[in-house]
């Protein structure tokens, strides 16, 4: 019986590890991704949803989102005063 449930614990945590880890992108604030998605809005499907913010390099600043089929990035450059610029898929 105790070899069944170190089995089950086993397979437990090695399917808990195997879970991509959602990832954060630290010292970026968030205000800046969802301006970004308002900035390519207009031009998304209906329903799409902002999923967050993917990784920030130089002035360009990758969002998530789920535009109703898969995750996507979109990219906005950033305009000098912090703010976001959307610039195309």
């Amino acid at each position: 019986m105790q070899i069944h449930i170190r089995i089950v614990l086993l397979a437990l945590t090695v399917f808990m590890f195997s879970c991509e880890r959602q990832s954060t992108a630290p010292n970026i604030d968030p205000v800046l991704g969802v301006e970004c998605f308002e900035h390519h809005r207009a031009s998304l499907p209906p329903g799409t949803q902002y999923e967050g913010i993917e990784k920030l390099a130089e002035n360009l600043l990758t969002i998530r989102i789920m535009n109703g089929v898969e995750v996507v990035t979109l990219d906005c450059e950033l305009a000098v005063d912090g703010t976001a610029l959307a610039t195309g898929e």
